[in-house]
């Protein structure tokens, strides 16, 4: 006989894509009434909603990742249904977002907090999502300057993983359960993260300072300052990233820090006594965080301050830039027995947290011996083998470490290469600083990378237009300046290489042509709060001090 063959059909029909997020997950066709579908509340079901916004069906190609993959299985224990799309975000989550994270510095945070406790958490897991589908669209499009894009599909499918994950977080507010501290707090992180990438610094701010609060409320900073054998109220990685965040939000102007960790130092003589050795890169990194709160605190607000208010004040500041100097110089003694006697014996992880602390060390060590000198170009030239130092370091560091992480939550290079590229009396050394921003876009907790190099790069700008723009042929043809292939570069060739970047980064973010000159500010005016930001006063008073 014959075989009859017949072609098998879905026997809810074609499924449609603009359904109700129920009715998908059932596989059946929604009839996709206003509100609630009528399949769900016709049968007693809860009818959850419609995804208004769907990702692209296209694969969009990213570049090759030089950050390390690791393979993960997506699990199946869920206690709820995922749709093909979030399974696709959770896979590049997973597979993606958590090495680059984790590119930097190793943290339990994202390799095991984060990760299990999405599993069990809905508004983790939609947190989750939004994160991982903003951070794909930025990687495809190769990290460019964060700013808000309405008419994004990622972004506007990322804000309604957003909404679904602070509608749950909502309707919990009253639980008692111990682990929504963690739950609120894992939120809270990747809103942080989320709103950054978007460009929404406003927004992020206050999630950071909402996550802030309840650990300065539950004391639970405490726990990196004087760890005790009680069991911890909030996991402990995850207190560590908030308060590096606290310290880094000094810089924008936002109200912190709010978690004085410097003053824990005083009371916790055992275990921050100067005479005890390092043992570990953990030791090392929980003694360096008040040291970096400290003398961050000190140097963020000299960036902005009037000339004559520091003079006027300059015998209480120098009091205290002594203070913490001296302060700082026993946290550099303990790293540098460590750096000497256990550096080689230690893992290639390990050896990379080592050299970014030591990049770190380097970085504010000059930033806090300059911080009160202001513009005095005698005091400043005196530094100039500082910042070599600075670039010849991160120089090594990117050679030995070719991994290029787009996100971390610790900071790394960019404030010591953006204070080298802002602040050095030496045109080739800013340069080439400037070159190292410019070839890895990324971000280093709330530091954006680009933001960085177009406000060093227009300081550079304006000071070179300044002083050798004035119709002279010098500007022309006398070279001022070696980039990092050896080319000599003239005043003129600078200026031209800066205005195309600020045209071509302004054009790939808000489409349209640059006529004139193209201030970075121009591209984030809708940040509220970016008239607070230290590097936005002080390249302000710069533009001030250059106007005739």
């Amino acid at each position: 006989m014959q075989r009859i063959t017949t072609n098998r059909r879905r026997a809810g029909g074609r499924r449609s894509r603009t359904g109700c997020r129920t009715c998908k997950l059932r596989h059946i066709k929604c009839d996709e009434a206003p509100g609630s579908c009528q399949n769900c509340t016709s049968s007693g079901r809860c009818c959850d909603g419609y995804d208004l916004h769907r990702l692209p069906l296209g694969k969009r190609t990213l570049k090759k990742s030089s950050t390390p993959q690791v393979q993960m299985v997506i699990p199946n224990g869920f206690c709820w249904k995922i749709t093909s799309e979030e399974r696709r975000c959770l896979s590049y989550f997973q597979n993606h977002t958590i090495p680059t994270l984790l590119g930097l510095f190793d943290s339990t945070l994202w390799g095991k907090l984060v990760s299990q406790i999405s599993q069990s958490e809905p508004a983790v897991y939609h947190a989750v999502i939004a994160l991982s589908a903003i951070h794909y669209d930025s990687e495809a499009k190769g990290m460019p300057l964060s700013m808000d894009q309405p008419g994004n599909t990622w972004h506007q499918f990322a804000l309604e993983q957003l909404g679904r994950s602070f509608n749950l977080l909502t309707k919990r507010r009253t639980s008692q359960d111990p682990r929504f501290c963690n739950v609120t707090l894992v939120c809270c992180l990747l809103f942080v993260l989320s709103d950054l990438l978007r460009g929404q610094y406003d927004n992020a701010f206050d999630h950071l300072q909402s996550g802030i609060r309840i650990l300065q409320d539950l004391q639970a900073h405490r726990q990196l300052i004087a760890p005790t054998a009680r069991e911890e109220v909030v996991e402990q990685s995850l207190v560590a990233a908030f308060a590096h965040l606290d310290t880094m939000s000094i810089h924008f102007g936002v109200g912190g820090p709010l978690l004085r960790m410097e003053n824990g130092m005083k009371d916790s003589h055992t275990y921050y006594d100067p005479s005890l050795p390092f043992q570990s890169l953990q030791d090392i990194l929980r003694a360096f965080e008040p040291n970096f709160n400290m003398v961050f605190r000190f140097i963020s607000p000299c960036m902005c301050r009037p000339p004559e208010r520091t003079r006027s004040d300059y015998g209480t500041l120098h009091l205290q830039q002594l203070q913490i100097w001296s302060r700082f110089s026993q946290f550099i003694r303990r790293f540098k027995q460590f750096y000497d006697t256990k550096y080689d014996i230690l893992s290639r992880a390990d050896q990379k947290g080592v050299d970014l602390v030591d990049i770190g060390i380097l970085g504010l060590a000059v930033a806090l011996k300059t911080c009160l000198v202001g513009q005095d170009l005698t005091v400043l030239n005196c530094y100039i083998s500082d910042y070599q130092m600075i670039l010849t370091r991160i120089e090594a560091f990117l050679q030995k470490y070719p991994e290029r992480p787009s996100i971390s939550i610790q900071s790394g290079i960019i404030p010591p290469l953006f204070h080298t590229a802002f602040a050095c009396r030496d045109y080739t050394v800013r340069w080439q600083a400037l070159e190292l921003l410019w070839d890895w876009p990324h971000w280093e907790g709330l530091f954006d990378s680009n933001w960085s190099a177009s406000l060093a790069s227009q300081a550079l700008k304006l000071e070179l237009q300044n002083s050798f723009m004035g119709g002279q042929t010098f500007a022309d043809v006398t070279p001022i300046a070696i980039n990092r292939a050896g080319k000599a570069l003239s005043a003129r060739e600078l200026v031209v290489i800066i205005t195309e970047y600020q045209r071509r980064m302004r054009v790939s973010n808000i489409n349209e042509a640059c006529d004139g000159d193209c201030s970075p500010l121009d591209l984030v005016e809708s940040v509220k709060c970016m008239s607070g930001w230290s590097c936005v006063r002080a390249l302000n008073a710069l533009t001030t001090k250059m106007e005739p």
